[in-house]
């Protein structure tokens, strides 16, 4: 597969990074020109065009480029550098509480589709989480929807997304094109905050409406940047009013569900076996796999529909087993 214009500007890009970097003294535009085949074979004034303009990339990225003028002030002779002392990052030394957040932060992706990504973090920064004592705080970022792993990569890669959509009591699902801008969870569920392109409007998408498989079209970066005005604020204006969920009240064996007790908004310590934990304004369906995955050690209470939900799924699943 031939490579998109993206991957080439990034080749391109690094590849004047290395070559400067075997340099110390510096080299010149017609050195670069000849030793580099990206820049080969082009016209001058093409040239002329796309150097500055990597330049200028390199610049936006911290890349400390350097020019050194000639003795005698001539541009031509003009010479550049990469100062390898400035382009190298620091040794990174990390205190105990400084490692102390970096695993928490890690481990809020432990169920998630990005857990191998954070572990993989770490190890680079040279932190065993096993070795870390945390302090007594606990925080959870599942990803549980199915299509969160598409949904993030159209995000970093600014690719257009297309799926089926079940809106709030809406009984057919319907197609959607979405060019993305960012993610967002609030109260246990995900986002996906984009340009519908159907109804040329940005809209929020929960991912667990999301039906079926989630599509990648387009090539990386061919969507375009969220616009300025897309703030945080803005994002949680438009995912608040549907995150009202419902009211639930579930009982749970003591010393089970740790997660649902960190949600709750009252916790009611039972005389037997069983608490009670009252939980505000959190999505049905979410709820609901919550429960069931406790099994025997959780009971939905109200409302109704969290109940009926929790054992018609518990009954296909029998149901499947049998």
């Amino acid at each position: 597969m031939a490579p998109n214009a993206t991957q080439e500007k990034t080749e391109r890009l690094l590849n004047l990074v290395v070559y400067l970097l075997g340099h110390k003294q510096g080299v010149t535009r017609a050195t670069i020109r000849a030793s580099m085949k990206e820049y080969q074979g082009k016209s001058d004034e093409a040239f002329e065009r796309g150097f500055e303009r990597d330049k200028t990339d390199l610049r936006d990225l911290g890349i400390p480029l350097i020019m050194v003028l000639s003795p005698g002030g001539h541009g031509d002779e003009a010479k550049y550098r990469i100062d390898r002392s400035d382009y190298q990052l620091p040794e990174i030394s990390l205190s105990t509480p400084e490692r102390a957040v970096l695993v928490i932060a890690a481990r809020a992706w432990e169920q998630a589709s990005l857990q191998s990504t954070a572990a993989e973090a770490l190890r680079k920064l040279g932190v065993a989480s096993e070795l870390v004592e945390l302090p007594p705080v606990s925080t959870s970022l599942g990803a549980s929807e199915e299509c969160f792993p598409t949904a993030y990569i159209a995000v970093r890669d600014r690719r257009t997304v297309e799926f089926a959509y079940l809106k709030v009591a809406a009984a057919k699902a319907e197609a959607r094109r979405v060019q993305p801008y960012t993610l967002a969870s609030h109260r246990g569920s995900w986002y996906l905050i984009g340009h519908d392109l159907d109804r040329d409007a940005i809209r929020s998408f929960r991912l667990s409406r999301v039906v079926g498989i989630m599509n990648l079209t387009g090539e990386p970066g061919s969507a375009p940047p969220a616009p300025a005005d897309l703030t945080r604020a803005a994002v949680l204006e438009m995912i608040t009013p549907e995150s009202t969920g419902v009211n639930a009240s579930i009982r749970l064996r003591k010393d089970h569900g740790h997660a649902l007790r960190r949600q709750a908004t009252n916790v009611r310590i039972g005389a037997d076996e069983w608490d009670t934990v009252e939980i505000d304004g959190v999505d049905l369906t979410r709820l609901t796999a919550q429960v069931c995955a406790l099994g025997p050690v959780a009971i939905a209470d109200s409302p109704a529909e969290l109940r009926a939900a929790v054992i018609e799924s518990l009954t296909k699943v029998a149901q499947v087993h049998q």
